[in-house]
């Protein structure tokens, strides 16, 4: 998975600090969740790289409270360290608060012969229109780090980083980044949004069966709203060579404001 690699990084790392910059914000206030879920997953990615963890394969973070625009840093713990499997959690503190928090399963490669995997569906989303989707925020966010297009028939956004999310950048990573996105590319293909003032999520997870080899990262989305003020989106994970994954998030719905 390639990115621009002489673009500024949107999160970029100096004195043992990460530092965001104003496209790392999201819509709701405070750092966009898919980037710090993809800077927190993105740092155990490296780490498994150079410790032989293997496959990224599944992670949850939980957004406990915003992370504002300011250095923040890490804290990587190891909760299993074995010979397939490797079980890694990594937090994000700022302002002496825990911010967020990411849990991340690794499996090392055994062979198992004679297992074929599903055929491929190719797509071509560089022949896509870009998407109409209108802002209805004036802030800068990190869409401002990305380039969009849609692809009506299927039902599926299709993102490709025109900025590194980090400066060594990362496959799940990144991907995770791109998924966070789903409620807003649901209520976008749906066209209307929920009877609510916002929708930030609670969490997110995602699970893939192969890391992505394109540029491109396709999301089909669903979601569901309750009026007890819960909401659940999932997404279908594609590149360009076909499925990969799948995401989930818990939604938060926020009451609409009188006046």
């Amino acid at each position: 998975m390639m990115v621009v690699a002489d673009a500024e990084a949107v999160v970029g790392f100096a004195g043992g600090k990460w530092l965001p910059t104003p496209s790392a914000m999201g819509p709701f206030g405070g750092l966009h969740g898919g980037v710090v879920s993809g800077v927190l997953t993105g740092e155990l990615e490296a780490r498994a790289e150079r410790e032989g963890w293997g496959q990224p394969v599944s992670a949850t973070t939980y957004l406990v409270r915003p992370a504002p625009n300011e250095p923040f840093e890490t804290t990587v713990e190891i909760v299993r360290q074995g010979a397939r499997l490797t079980v890694v959690e990594n937090a994000l503190m700022s302002g002496g608060k825990l911010r967020a928090k990411a849990s991340m399963a690794f499996l090392n490669d055994v062979s198992v012969p004679g297992l074929v995997p599903a055929a491929d569906t190719p797509a071509t989303p560089e022949d896509l229109a870009g998407w109409g989707f209108r802002p209805v925020f004036s802030t800068q966010t990190y869409l401002a780090a990305v380039e969009v297009r849609e692809d009506p028939a299927s039902q599926t956004i299709w993102v490709r980083p025109n900025r590194p999310l980090v400066p060594d950048a990362t496959p799940f990573g990144q991907v995770i980044a791109v998924a966070d996105y789903a409620t807003l590319f649901e209520t976008y293909l749906a066209g209307e949004r929920p009877k609510a003032s916002g929708w930030p999520n609670a969490d997110i997870s995602l699970h893939l069966s192969r890391m992505p080899e394109s540029e491109w990262i396709g999301v089909r989305p669903r979601s569901s709203w309750h009026p007890n003020g819960t909401g659940l989106t999932e997404a279908e994970i594609f590149d360009a060579r076909g499925w990969i994954g799948r995401s989930c998030q818990s939604v938060v719905l926020m009451p609409l404001t009188e006046g």
